[in-house]
């Protein structure tokens, strides 16, 4: 069992977390992991100011597929029942590079602000998202892309840099391609209309709709299998 120097074991401080093998999380006492939740074989999970407080917060029912990496500095937050596909990357943080003659890791943070992602997100197999952004409750990033600016909630968003290329039409309860900046307007005007519920209303309706009280902890590796 891996320990850390003081001979504790870190993994002990999330209740009801499952954890694939080779995980590595630095900072634990400025994580919070939410309940029901697994963690991917070889995944990784940094906060690289350890000054105070949270700094990474993932939610309860969230599944960090295999090979994950998220760098918190200022806050990365990850919504309820999120799911992660393998070598997922979040980080709110970048470093800096602008003087040649120093080594860039000496250079110190390049810090970026909050970086959220909300409820019910699906992030596609090799997805990355940088920069202190939000991507909204309900959406799915299209596997391969880079998300380097907001994404609106209910939206499908694919591409280096991510574009949103479907969105949720409540109006007319079916997702819609969106080809123009007019189909954009078409999807906004229905939601004014019909608006989508907030965080705390689609949080309260997931949990109620949920048919489940944590994932399998199989999921997070381990060597384990299924018949």
């Amino acid at each position: 069992m891996p320990m850390d120097e003081t001979g504790h074991d870190p993994l002990s401080t999330f209740q009801d977390v499952a954890f694939g093998n080779n995980v590595q999380v630095i900072g634990y006492s400025h994580i919070a992991i939410g309940p029901g939740t697994v963690v991917g074989d070889n995944s990784w999970l940094n906060v690289c100011d350890r000054s105070n407080g949270r700094r990474l917060v993932i939610g309860s029912k969230v599944c960090i597929g295999r090979n994950a990496m998220i760098n918190a500095a200022d806050g990365v937050e990850i919504g309820d029942f999120c799911l992660f596909a393998p070598r997922v990357y979040i980080s709110d943080v970048d470093h800096e590079y602008e003087d040649v003659t120093l080594p860039i890791v000496t250079q110190g943070l390049r810090r970026h602000g909050i970086l959220i992602v909300e409820e019910n997100c699906w992030l596609g197999i090799n997805t990355v998202l940088s920069g202190g952004l939000s991507v909204g409750r309900g959406s799915v990033v299209a596997a391969n892309s880079v998300v380097l600016a907001d994404v609106p909630p209910f939206s499908v968003v694919a591409g280096i840099p991510a574009r949103v290329i479907k969105m949720y039409d409540p109006e007319l309860m079916e997702w819609r391609r969106i080809r123009s900046a007019e189909d954009t307007v078409m999807v906004d005007g229905a939601r004014e209309r019909h608006p989508l519920p907030d965080r705390a209303r689609y949080r309260a309706a997931l949990h109620a709709n949920s048919r489940i009280d944590r994932l399998p902890a199989v999921i997070a590796g381990r060597g384990q299998h299924l018949p």
